[in-house]
């Protein structure tokens, strides 16, 4: 089924079955406007942007809209685990929100991908499905061919630092027919220690790239 048919179908159960807010249950949308209201800046108060000279990995800067809690914790496993697709359309707005207040600059938007088992078993990528949501937003095009995850990796969320880099290490490659834009925005749907989004940059800046940096809707906030 395609990207639009599925659409079509989350669109169907909307009108069949009445929103709920997928953290505190009220009727009317999917992510109300007080849950919205209770979202916290990373870190509060001021945008984060991870500079490539705090990471080990080729990226200009990895920026971060929320902390990874709460009502958005809620409403990103209602999204990614549950299988709600619809709820892209609220996150894509934070982020839109987001980059419209602190702008990132670049020619693209190029979502993490998964490899084809991964997609298989959850039928649909969070995070191009959040790509998509914001291009209609910002006007930025997204990119959905070309960086490929080419071997299946462990879950990530299973692993320590060091693990997290060894399992990414090579797993992504650049099959597009041309080469990918000069600036590139990586979108990933939560940044945990950026092993994933610092792969993706280490293809994309082979491949030519000049400019390579990250977005991500929610990172748990450090100690």
């Amino acid at each position: 089924m395609t990207l639009t048919l599925h659409s079509v179908a989350d669109t169907l159960l909307g009108l069949l079955f009445p929103d709920r807010c997928a953290s505190c249950g009220r009727g009317g949308s999917l992510f109300c406007a007080a849950c919205r209201a209770q979202l916290r800046a990373y870190p509060p108060g001021s945008p984060t942007v991870i500079h490539a000279a705090d990471q080990a990995f080729p990226l200009d800067g990895a920026a971060v809209a929320f902390i990874f809690e709460g009502p958005l914790r809620d409403a990103m496993h209602c999204f990614k685990y549950k299988a709600i697709r619809r709820m892209a359309q609220p996150l894509a707005e934070l982020l839109n929100a987001y980059l419209d207040q602190y702008p990132l600059p670049a020619d693209a938007i190029i979502p993490v991908p998964l490899h084809r088992k991964r997609l298989r078993e959850r039928g649909f990528n969070q995070s191009e499905l959040l790509a998509h949501r914001l291009s209609r937003q910002s006007g930025l095009p997204v990119l959905t061919e070309g960086l490929v995850r080419g071997r299946h990796t462990q879950q990530q969320a299973h692993l320590d630092m060091q693990g997290r880099q060894e399992n990414v290490r090579d797993a992504f490659v650049w099959r597009g027919k041309t080469a990918p834009p000069d600036r590139v925005l990586i979108l990933d749907d939560v940044l945990t220690t950026g092993a994933t989004i610092g792969a993706c940059a280490q293809t994309l800046r082979a491949a030519g790239s000049r400019e390579v940096r990250a977005l991500a809707l929610g990172r748990s906030r450090p100690e």
